[in-house]
């Protein structure tokens, strides 16, 4: 699928996601996150005078929103058996979007008179809610499990991505009761050994990339985190640090993997943020004293994530993938990056776990919200409550309704963690469902309809920004040395059957212009400036080609991440625009075209890498032996380079069979450089136990 293509499906998610319940939203009001406002609690007899059997019902004043009622006690034979809703970032509710049913996934533990992974249905427009029965077979492995870290499909309405701590994802429709295999780990003993499973498992918006953490089977112990991309039958994989591996999760484009482990790149940190473009391959890290986050969800592009070391208590920030992550408290000064946007007035509170399945392409990231809820024994400013926050920095917050839980109550067992209200989103944003007590013995499910109106969330504006979907073809995975390389790598084009002459014209010296955040030397350029993994530097050649013409360099360094090749006349720094291109780094050259990965060879310090444009082919070369060459041709062409890694640098650049240039603009040799950001960090009023416990994630 093209790039095209693919923008044009998430396009369609996102009328989906608008054409959603046509009825009035009612309810709710709108607060700020630093108001000290209260609102008494429900006692569990005015409670049970609102809620129906099952069905829809309305929350008291002030909050007057509508409700569902999901679950009641004949759903587990009179006992408590509704477990725990799971977490914010898996959907319980399928894309209803255009139908008057919505079906919902619960657990139903089956010890306590349940009857295990349990399908229930809500109509929008007559509010008739039924439990539709077990999703599998008394005799199905998938019968006896909690269901934890299942989830809807965020486009496909029927599916349901299960797995059971095995080797292997597998999608079920919950309407016709089929299985079919998403993954399987077990298919690659050569890259992630034997007796392996996979656990908490995330996709993307569009289904095409998963993420996974992998698991020793016998120990248990946590390896690492892996990526697999459907469409090409390519898995990534990142081995953990052996520090404290957390999870991992893709975000909604299929683009960036967030890997929360102790890095140790900080003796501070408890959990930083691994974030690796599988674009580009490029790994950057956001330290926990900078903002890493533990509770968090992934938008597309971007990261909702609470942070237990900033100066405000409860304190969420907002990060986007594209911009830089690793420069600290100077980063807030950049707009969109590191945004403030939901704190708590107490360090005895936070948001508990944060949900933004809500995430909507083509709309600007200050324009969409986040929800969550937690629970508290003390009365404090919006402890017990379900509450929305725009993703502006206005510190805007919509409160929901009251989360009925008492923690103190027996419903949901003895441990307070499983009466958490964890809840999560559906895809429209409208509604929001989560586990309560009600003050009884048991827990039951409850959905509530978010207002959303209230906080202008979700219109488009003329020019939203890009959601930055991964290419066609990202790099193949680098497996650990011994390792085979992945499955299908597309195959190298053998040497032609004449040799190239000894001694190929060198050509002449490149003149570089548009220099941005690099410095040349002559024909050399290197980063100086900018962002460390970031696409912010490059330049171009004065010079152009015209027909039938190369450009040549001199491999330096093998380890950082940079770009060269030839392009019809494009400035700026983004690498997919070079319609011919080498990507070097960790001693490969990969052949890009227009982004796509088409093949790779290593390389060594010294090695000369050609590319050349003759009769209507390209050929791409090493000391003189072509490795892979296409058809292609364009006239004229420029030298464009993008630099990703300070300290990056290109070497002996030159050009052969080149015109005069035609582009009249001019550079100083040396581009304009900014202050490096500081790494300092503000450590927040909190213990290592208490910053663990913000952290913890199961």
């Amino acid at each position: 699928m093209g790039t095209h293509r693919r923008i044009v499906s998430i396009a369609a998610v996102a009328l989906a996601v608008i054409a959603s319940d046509a009825r009035a939203q009612t309810g709710g009001f709108v607060d700020s996150a630093t108001s000290g406002g209260l609102r008494p609690r429900f006692s569990s007899a005015t409670i049970q005078s609102f809620l129906p059997s099952r069905g829809r019902f309305t929350f008291p004043s002030p909050y007057n929103t509508e409700a569902i009622r999901l679950t009641n006690a004949s759903d587990c034979g009179g006992g408590d058996c509704v477990l725990s809703v799971g977490y914010s970032y898996w959907r319980n509710i399928n894309n209803h979007t255009g139908s008057d049913t919505m079906l919902i996934f619960l657990g139903l533990d089956r010890r306590k008179g349940g009857g295990g992974p349990t399908l229930f249905s809500y109509n929008k427009r007559t509010g008739e809610t039924q439990n539709r029965g077990p999703l599998f077979d008394a005799n199905s492995p998938y019968a006896s499990v909690t269901g934890e870290g299942w989830y809807f499909s965020a486009t496909q309405p029927n599916v349901l991505y299960v797995s059971a701590s095995t080797t292997h994802l597998d999608r079920y429709d919950v309407i016709n009761h089929t299985l079919s295999a998403v993954f399987d780990v077990a298919s690659r003993p050569d890259l992630f050994g034997s007796n392996r499973y996979i656990w908490q498992i995330h996709s993307s918006n569009d289904d095409r990339v998963h993420s996974a953490t992998l698991k020793d089977a016998s120990s248990y112990a946590d390896l690492g985190c892996l990526a697999y991309r459907e469409d090409t039958k390519q898995f990534f994989y990142y081995a953990q640090k052996g520090l404290r591996y957390d999870e991992c999760q893709i975000d909604k484009t299929g683009r960036w993997l967030v890997i929360k482990e102790k890095t140790g790149l900080d003796p501070r940190s408890e959990v930083d943020n691994r974030i690796i473009d599988l674009q580009s391959g490029n790994e950057r890290v956001l330290l926990d004293r900078n903002g890493a986050g533990g509770h968090s969800d992934n938008g597309l592009g971007y990261m909702v994530a609470s942070d237990n070391f900033n100066p405000q208590p409860g304190a969420v920030r907002v990060w986007r993938f594209d911009m830089d992550v690793t420069g600290g408290e100077p980063v807030a000064s950049v707009a969109g990056q590191g945004t403030l946007v939901y704190q708590t007035t107490s360090w005895e509170t936070d948001i508990g776990h944060v949900s933004h399945a809500n995430s909507q392409p083509n709309v600007p990231m200050d324009r969409q919200f986040a929800c969550g809820s937690n629970a508290s024994r003390k009365d404090l400013p919006r402890a017990n409550e379900i509450i929305c926050f725009r993703l502006d920095g206005s510190l805007n917050t919509l409160i929901v309704a009251p989360n009925i839980t008492d923690l103190d109550a027996a419903g949901g067992g003895s441990e307070d963690y499983w009466k958490l209200p964890k809840g999560n989103l559906d895809v429209t944003g409208e509604y929001y469902i989560w586990a309560a007590n009600a003050g009884t013995n048991r827990l039951d499910a409850y959905i509530v309809r978010i207002p959303k109106d209230k906080l202008g969330a979700g219109s488009t504006p003329n020019n939203p920004p890009p959601n930055n979907p991964p290419p066609n073809n990202p790099p193949p995975n680098n497996p650990p040395p011994n390792n085979p390389p992945p499955n299908n790598p597309p195959p190298n084009n053998p040497p032609p059957t004449n040799p190239p002459p000894a001694n190929p014209p060198s050509g002449q010296p490149v003149v570089w212009t548009n220099l941005v955040n690099v410095t040349a030397s002559g024909s050399t350029l290197r980063k100086t400036a900018g962002c460390g993994g970031c696409p912010d530097a490059g330049a171009i050649s004065q010079q152009q080609i015209s027909g039938t013409g190369f450009v040549q360099f001199t491999m330096s360094e093998t380890d950082t991440l940079r770009f060269i090749g030839l392009a019809s006349g494009s400035s700026g720094t983004d690498a997919g625009d070079i319609r011919f291109a080498l990507r070097l780094q960790a001693g490969r050259a990969e052949v890009r075209e227009s982004g796509a990965y088409r093949s790779e060879i290593a390389v060594a310090s010294g090695d000369t890498l050609r590319i050349a444009v003759t009769g209507g082919t390209v050929e791409y070369s090493k000391n003189g032996a072509v490795f892979f060459s296409s058809a292609g041709q364009g006239s004229p062409l420029i030298v464009k380079t993008s630099f990703y890694d300070l300290g990056a640098t290109l070497t002996n650049v030159t050009v052969g069979s080149a015109t005069s240039a035609t582009n009249s603009s001019s550079s100083s040799t040396t581009a304009t450089t900014r202050s490096a950001p500081t790494t300092s960090g503000t450590s927040g009023a909190m213990s290592s136990a208490a910053k663990r416990a913000a952290k913890k994630q199961g």
